[in-house]
């Protein structure tokens, strides 16, 4: 199967970053054939052209491609004619990319619908058909989840991504107090129930005026109390995200 167009996206960020942010094709072109023969030596078909030899170089294509998917997620701009300039979210894109060596975009191809995308057409005249961008966190680039939580919902979602991690299981999570029904393993490798109530923030749960006595843990994204102010235990993602991206490395 040959290399899809989405694949050459990091190279094409690579290549750019490489001239400071902005480079022309050919710039672009030079330096992924220089840097990237790994991938002709596992498809020498991109070295071929589309319609028997008469048509675009295929890798050249799956190229622009990947400069119309980036730009219509707002990772390219083109301030001017054959100048392709990495924005802000594209920078953003490579670095975490850098970081952890998972592409935060992975799987958005899926998701667009347009993973099995005819690739000899004209990417300029193809419709990709890419929702509007809504308001994320910073990139997470973790479990399969491309940004940071900026709300409960998010939270409860990494939470399930991250939970066998932490030695959760989860029993239910549902509308009212608490939040969720926990089984989680202990030091003496049993499993103990808990009751959890999911916050964006730690200091929401004062705020709802919850009971302290019906809950056993606080999940949240960022920890913004003073633990002498509640007795429960708070359990905060971005600390335990960052404890296993530092296992990990």
């Amino acid at each position: 199967m040959s290399i899809p167009f989405y694949k050459f996206e990091i190279p094409v960020l690579e290549a750019i970053d490489a001239k400071n942010g902005e480079a022309t094709i050919e710039f672009v072109y030079d330096w992924i054939q220089k840097n990237k023969k790994d991938f002709f030596k596992e498809d020498p078909e991109l070295l071929g052209r589309y319609k028997e030899g008469k048509g675009q170089i295929i890798w050249q294509n799956k190229i622009r491609f990947a400069r119309e998917y980036m730009k219509r997620k707002g990772q390219l701009e083109f301030p001017s004619r054959g100048i392709w300039k990495m924005t802000a979210v594209g920078k953003d894109r490579l670095e975490n990319w850098r970081k952890t060596g998972a592409d935060p975009d992975q799987g958005l191809e899926i998701f667009h619908g347009i993973a099995e995308i005819e690739e000899t057409q004209d990417p300029e005249k193809v419709d990709l058909k890419v929702p509007p961008i809504y308001e994320h966190g910073d990139l997470l680039g973790f479990k399969g989840i491309v940004y940071e939580p900026i709300n409960e919902q998010g939270v409860i979602l990494l939470f399930a991504a991250m939970a066998e991690d932490l030695s959760f299981m989860i029993e239910s999570i549902r509308s009212s107090f608490p939040d969720a029904l926990l089984k989680r393993r202990n030091s003496k490798n049993r499993w103990q129930p808990v009751r959890a109530e999911f916050e964006f923030k730690a200091s929401t749960f004062i705020q709802h005026g919850h009971n302290q006595n019906d809950c056993d843990l606080i999940i949240c994204w960022e920890n913004d109390l003073n633990n002498k102010k509640i007795k429960i235990p708070i359990l905060s993602l971005k600390g335990e995200v960052e404890k296993i991206r530092r296992r990990a490395s």
